[in-house]
């Protein structure tokens, strides 16, 4: 309950934040709309409670209705939040267009056709309104694509890493590497279904899921282990799996426990040797979540993975988030990780990619390769934009 109160207030946040912005734009470029300022801010507050709200009930009952009350809040907010900075930019260019027209003396003739802006509104509001409403309908045009179609456009990278010391027998070994699950509102049995045949077309040696198994809810902890564990038959090596920040929020002990009962391999700063017998294989190593140190839980530790494992075998590490590979690169020979989405929702450019180093695909620093997987399922909008969602095929070639 107190995750789903902070994560609720969070929402909360956000969507006053950005709605007050969008209603200070409208009411700016529109008088007909100043001239309604109360009823203005009280459709933004009803807008602002509606998605925290919805979440608290999804949580506290299940219900169909609040969950598609949450979708459709999420969806409005995310519309809203992905639109700020092109209408901030917009205003901004027209702050200099028109302050170098005033600058410079150029002024508009008393004598312009007045049908040429409505009556009522200054030049300068009809192109910031019509600028504003097509950033609108372009966001929410794109976020509707990736409702309907980008979430479910699953792609398979194939990606060849050269491991030193890997075994010959071993020359081709597969992984297909699936993260950022989410199992939860948004990604249930259908999206299961679609991802999962395209790491059975992988033909894999071994399946790795890379963290986010669940999204926030522990009532789907049993869908997501026995999705996972039906996957086991078609390896040689089965399926292995570690924790993200959202198992964290959802309760990483529960979490665990459902895996374990499923069958699930799992290693939280664990170390495994693997196919020992082919010339002495390699080891398979895995690292809590870098969220852990602050849950109460323990925090990743890269050298008991280490200790459990023959220090002359090549090493594999999963660990969830991307920014861990400075503490393991030159340690391992490759890290598989997620957590970024690839950024999620990608409007023509990565926004993510101004906070995130390690945003998606392939990073060689110090002898070491890191892998980052776009991810499976969705956090926040159930919509992808520029980031399909991934299944990784790693071919493990002898160096």
């Amino acid at each position: 309950m107190v995750r789903t109160l902070v994560f609720s207030a969070f929402l909360f946040g956000i969507t006053a934040c950005t709605h007050s912005l969008l209603a200070m734009w409208a009411m700016r470029v529109s008088p007909w709309l100043a001239a309604r300022r109360r009823w203005v801010w009280a459709v933004v507050a009803c807008l602002v409670v509606i998605t925290p709200a919805a979440r608290m009930m999804q949580s506290a009952w299940h219900g169909s209705k609040s969950q598609q009350l949450f979708a459709a809040g999420m969806i409005e907010a995310s519309a809203v939040a992905l639109s700020m900075i092109p209408l901030f930019l917009i205003h901004i260019g027209l702050d200099l267009s028109f302050g170098l027209r005033k600058r410079w003396g150029k002024k508009e003739e008393a004598s312009a056709p007045q049908e040429e802006e409505p009556e009522g509104l200054t030049r300068r509001q009809v192109i910031e309104g019509v600028g504003g409403a097509a950033v609108l309908a372009g966001t929410g045009t794109a976020l509707g694509w990736g409702i309907v179609r980008g979430r479910h456009a699953f792609e398979i990278e194939e990606v060849p890493v050269r491991i030193a010391g890997l075994p010959r027998a071993l020359d081709g070994y597969t992984i297909a590497q699936i993260s950022d699950i989410h199992v939860g509102l948004f990604v249930g049995d259908r999206e299961l279904a679609e991802g999962f045949e395209r790491v059975l077309q992988t033909k894999p040696d071994l399946i790795v899921a890379t963290g986010d198994l669940v999204d926030h809810d522990e009532h789907y902890i049993p869908q997501m282990a026995r999705a996972l564990a039906s996957l086991r038959g078609h390896t040689r090596d089965g399926v292995t799996a570690i924790l993200g920040n959202h198992d964290y929020y959802t309760g990483a002990q529960d979490v665990l426990a459902g895996l374990h009962a499923a069958g699930v391999r799992t290693l939280v700063n664990e170390g495994l040797v693997l196919r020992g017998r082919d010339q002495g294989g390699f080891s398979l190593l895995g690292v809590a979540d870098v969220f852990a140190s602050g849950a109460r839980e323990e925090p990743p530790s890269l050298e008991r993975a280490l200790a459990m494992v023959p220090p002359d075998r090549p090493r594999i590490l999963l660990a969830h988030q991307p920014q861990y590979f400075p503490t393991a690169r030159g340690r391992v020979a490759l890290q598989l990780s997620g957590h970024t989405h690839g950024g999620q929702i990608n409007p023509g450019f990565r926004p993510a990619s101004l906070f995130m180093h390690y945003l998606a695909g392939r990073y060689e620093e110090e002898g070491s390769t890191l892998w980052v997987n776009r991810g499976f399922g969705v956090a926040g909008p159930p919509s992808r934009v520029g980031a399909p969602p991934e299944v990784t095929k790693i071919i493990l070639v002898s160096a």
